[in-house]
């Protein structure tokens, strides 16, 4: 609480004494020789101050399109991560969580998709330390710190890890969201995808506080796929059977003698229990504030076996050493310990689960873990005993501080000099235990290690002016920046242990061991200017540029290193005019803005310009010494205006434009070998092409300002559309995902003149029904009519001819579904009566579309000794000419399963996304108790979904972050239904 009193004589006054008190935001009028009562007191709300690129402006003033939300628009939503927590919260600012996972990244868009470059992710600035949001680390050592890769083919899975998951929500008190360029220019080079800045928690002058909180969560997963039963399977196996002219089992000789089976689903999801704990003290006294805290939370995966541990502290300190010298610091560390699960993959254990036959037992007699009968062709593991027996876990120890100097070197002249460090020390540790099983069997054990750490250095220098000549305000800015990085990795691998009791590369065969390492490094060198101009606090111009060095391309190319990202952008605030006087209990506030900015995009490995050699010295990829900037040109138009003095609306619509985006160019591997830690030659990276977005941000809020009963609203809506404009030699830009079964299937495709990472398949009308549809039908992927295998009959798919051209084959795949919403929006209420409050938070996604290959895999009929979905039994057959889905083929290659619209979802949905119900005691009962807070809160998270999606949850995410494979649901980790019970203090 920030608050200080001081006494005024005005001569126009005469001897009358006026106390101004600075208390919570407000600026409070009393005549200090008058009682003072509400009729004598007149408030007038101090002005929203927002973050800006290397600086603060009134929010009111500012000419771009920033988004602000404060600690207490967001303190009730209870989430690992602070990038989960703003979802719905902005407008312009789409985030999905592409994983329920406990401390998984999500994928967060500012105005859509800039670039197809890995990653689409912002840059994010914690107490002005810059911070990629990167979660694979592309730009660095491009390798995840757990699991094996972030290929869509590998089998590590969608495993990348929230790069700023190591933040404590609790410590932050305002984000601002640089969205248009005119804004984010200012950081060049890393801008492109939008900047959040963070400012975390600082003391107030006063009495010093001491502030806790706790709370307890129970989650659960809520929605389970309807999977066969041990009855169902059995008669569907006995089907399958007959149809594939296989024996059938005896012991299915009478299904409806059998009970329901194993339970696959219950016994690898449990109800989890987490619990945080807070402890903060701030303060301020003598020209020093401060603020410290302290947290540990302990949050439980709901797949058996995954979780997270978080142990953070954080100290904030300021101090005014003279009245010409500001001095200060801000420092944070954080441990994580994580366990995982591989998921959307092929060796994905929700795959697995969904597809583990119900015959099967957890356990056999003896107490081991069971597996299918030998002779059982099958690739599905037991997942409990995947879960519990593999180790599968992640410990990242993280530090984040900078410090820095402020002098006042004349009135309105300011230095300012700061230097800030971030590292991570990572040790994912992944241990597959052997076993025998049967039908199942890993006779050696596999360890895998990988040590990684990572440091950057920070260095700034700003030199700030502000002044004014008469009615005209200026703000100079002029800054210097340096950001140098350095990574390096050991991986190493053993193979033949002894035990699965104690392991160590150390323990391994020495014959089935390897080690192996990488490092290096990158820099950034940086000057930028910027001028802000106010005339008559009606007319204000802003313009700035940045000058970028960077160390990914060739310092010999010419200027290839070197990028210049100017910005330029004006508001008029009309309210201001004297015309609009009479109109102000109507409209005011208003203010149109337009902006004009350039910014840039470096996020591709380091050296790419020039060969790199492999272990054995040889060339590991091809070089392209021409590389140069991806840019980024976005215009913004904007309006802001009050209606009835209650109704906000701030309304943006922007065009933005990338060009000559970075790509790896996408050769096939006869010509490259392969990747090059397989005796191949890594493709080059290329400037490839353009994409486009347009879109409108749309902000609405209302606030009664009610003295005992208080509703205050807020409805954000984004919507944007992208294409891709150009493709040099167009270049195919397709996306495979890995089914199961080992089988790499094509399904995204970026085209010119549609979306980014468009879903891409076959059409289909239908199910041939009869021999007069078969006969008159184009020629099915050049199969004669025929009930033999390799032939299509009645029960088939109908495939569309979409060129024309008599036959069914892969000339007519063709865009099948859109991944990107056509909207997307927020809805928040918050309504206080007295010492109660409520807020009700409702967030959705609208048009978009999901291609679920959960229920691909789920309804194929393609194998015995697999489960399905309960679906799956209604397959066509003379017997059943109506049914919904095509005939069982005995092979998981036949046309009927193939990519296509078949599975294609629409996505849309409303989630009431939190509910928050809380009491805060009375202050002057807590007066007695010496306390100045105490709340109670209980609150829902994804308390309910309205949607038509069949599968799990409807909000896919990207996988690992990668835009072409966007709303593809492969075996996702499902988001939990989570109750929270709470208690905030304070002293």
């Amino acid at each position: 609480m920030k608050s200080f009193l001081y006494y005024l004589n005005p001569s126009s006054r005469g001897k009358t004494n006026i106390a101004v008190l600075f208390l919570l935001g407000a600026i409070t009028t009393v005549d200090a020789q008058q009682k003072s009562s509400r009729d004598t007191l007149k408030t007038k709300q101090i002005e929203e101050v927002v973050m800006i690129g290397y600086g603060t402006q009134k929010k009111s003033d500012v000419n771009s399109s920033v988004s602000s939300i404060k600690t207490k628009d967001i303190q009730d939503i209870k989430q690992v991560s602070l990038d989960q927590m703003i979802q719905g919260k902005l407008a312009g600012v789409s985030v999905t969580n592409s994983n329920g996972q406990p401390g998984a990244a999500a994928s967060v868009r500012v105005r859509g998709v800039t670039s197809i470059n890995g990653t689409n992710e912002p840059l994010y600035v914690v107490d002005g330390i810059p911070i990629s949001g990167d979660a694979t680390g592309r730009s660095t050592s491009g390798r995840p710190i757990a699991g094996s890769d972030f290929s869509s083919t590998g089998g590590g899975g969608n495993n990348a890890v929230s790069p700023i998951s190591f933040l404590n929500p609790n410590d932050i008190e305002s984000i601002d969201v640089l969205k248009d360029a005119s804004a984010t220019a200012i950081y060049g080079s890393r801008g492109a995808n939008g900047v959040i800045i963070i400012t975390t928690k600082s003391g107030k002058k006063g009495t010093g506080k001491i502030s806790y909180e706790g709370y307890s969560s129970v989650s659960s997963i809520y929605k389970t796929l309807d999977v066969m039963n041990l009855q169902q399977y059995a008669l569907h196996q006995n089907q399958l059977a007959a149809l594939f002219n296989a024996q059938p089992r005896p012991e299915f000789a009478h299904p409806e003698l059998l009970g329901y089976g194993t339970d696959w689903q219950k016994e690898i999801y449990q109800t989890a229990i987490a619990q945080s704990h807070q402890l903060a003290f701030s303060g301020g006294k003598d020209g020093v504030s401060y603020y410290m805290s302290g947290n540990f939370l302990d949050q439980p995966g709901n797949i058996i076996g995954t979780g997270l541990k978080r142990y953070t502290v954080r100290l904030n300190l300021d101090a005014k050493v003279k009245d010409w010298l500001k001095v200060g610091g801000n420092f944070s560390t954080g441990i994580n310990n994580e366990k995982f699960t591989v998921n959307q993959s092929f060796t994905g254990l929700i795959s697995n689960t969904l597809l583990q036959a119900p015959d099967m037992p957890i356990r056999n007699l003896d107490g081991s873990y069971a597996a299918p009968p030998a002779g059982q062709n099958v690739n599905y593991f037991n997942p409990v005993a995947e879960a519990l027996t593999r180790e599968n876990k992640l410990i990242r120890k993280n530090f984040l501080g900078g410090i820095f100097g402020e002098v006042n070197l004349l009135k309105g002249l300011k230095y300012r000099a700061e230097l800030a460090a971030n590292t991570e020390f990572s040790e994912s540790t992944d241990f597959q235990p052997s076993y025998d099983r049967g039908s199942q069997v890993n006779l050696t054990a596999d360890l895998f290690e990988r040590r990684q750490n990572w440091y950057s250095i920070n260095v700034k220098n700003l030199l700030t002016y502000d002044f004014a000549l008469g009615n005209h305000k200026f703000t100079v800015l002029a800054g210097q920046e340096a950001l140098d990085s350095h990574w390096e990795g050991i991986l190493g691998e053993g193979h033949g242990f002894k035990t699965n009791d104690i392991y160590g590369l150390n323990l391994s065969d020495a014959d089935n061991r390897k080690v192996t390492s990488y490092k290096g490094s990158a820099s950034i060198a940086s000057l930028f200017a910027r001028l802000i101009y106010d005339f008559n606090n009606t007319y204000s111009f802003s313009a700035s540029i940045r000058r970028d060095v960077s160390s990914k391309f060739d310092p010999t190319a010419g200027d290839n290193q070197v990028g210049y990202f100017p910005a330029v952008a004006v508001s008029w605030k009309v309210s201001n005019e004297k015309f609009m006087e009479p109109l102000k209990p109507y409209i005011d506030n208003l203010k149109f803005r337009v902006g004009y900015g350039e910014t840039g995009n470096q996020q591709i490995p380091n050296n790419r310009y020039s060969a790199l050699l492999t272990d054995y010295f040889l060339p590991s990829n091809i070089p392209n010494p021409d590389l140069t900037w991806e840019s980024m040109k976005q215009t913004n138009y904007g309006v802001d205006f009050t209606l009835f003095r209650n109704f906000n609306v701030n309304f943006d619509y922007y065009i933005k434009e990338s060009k000559g985006f970075l790509f790896q160019y996408p050769l096939p591997d006869y010509l490259t070998g392969g990747l090059s830690q397989y005796g191949g030659m890594d493709a080059p990276y290329s400037n490839l092409g353009k994409v486009e977005n347009k879109g409108i941000d749309l902000t609405l809020g209302y606030n009664t300002n009610g003295e005992i009963f208080n509703w205050s609203s807020s409805l954000v809506i984004s919507h944007y559309k992208n294409r891709l404009l150009d493709i040099v030699n167009g270049v195919t830009l397709t996306e495979q995902a890995n089914m199961n079964g080992y089988q790499p299937y094509v399904v995204t495709n970026s085209i010119v003149g549609q979306s980014i990472g468009s879903f891409w398949g076959y059409k289909t009308n239908g199910i041939f029904r009869t021999l007069e549809e078969l006969q008159n039908a184009p020629i099915q992927f050049g199969q004669s009519i025929g009930t033999a295998p390799g032939q299509t009959y009645l029960g088939d798919v109908r495939y569309v001819d979409v060129n024309g051209d008599g036959v069914v084959d892969a000339k007519d795949k063709t865009i099948i579904g859109d991944p990107n919403p056509d909207f997307t929006f927020g809805f928040t209420n918050t309504f206080k009566y007295k010492n109660i409050d409520l807020s009700i938070f409702l967030q959705g996604s609208i048009g978009n579309d999901v291609m679920n290959l959960t229920r691909r895999n789920g309804i194929q009929n393609a194998m015995l000794y697999q489960n399905q979905l309960v679906e799956a039994m209604d397959f066509w057959s003379p017997q059943n000419p109506n049914a919904s889905l095509p005939r069982p083929i005995g092979s998981t290659s036949n046309p009927n399963i193939d990519i296509s619209d078949r599975f294609v979802e629409k996505g849309d949905y409303a989630r009431i996304q939190n509910v928050t119900l809380g009491y805060t005691m009375p202050a002057n009962f807590l007066s007695t108790l010496k306390m100045s807070r105490v709340r109670f809160y209980v609150s829902a998270q994804n308390l309910y979904t309205f949607t038509n999606y069949s599968g799990y949850d409807p909000e896919i995410g990207s996988f690992n972050q990668n835009v072409l494979l966007t709303g593809i649901d492969n075996g996702r980790y499902p988001s939990p239904r989570t109750f929270t019970f709470g208690v905030n203090l304070e002293f």
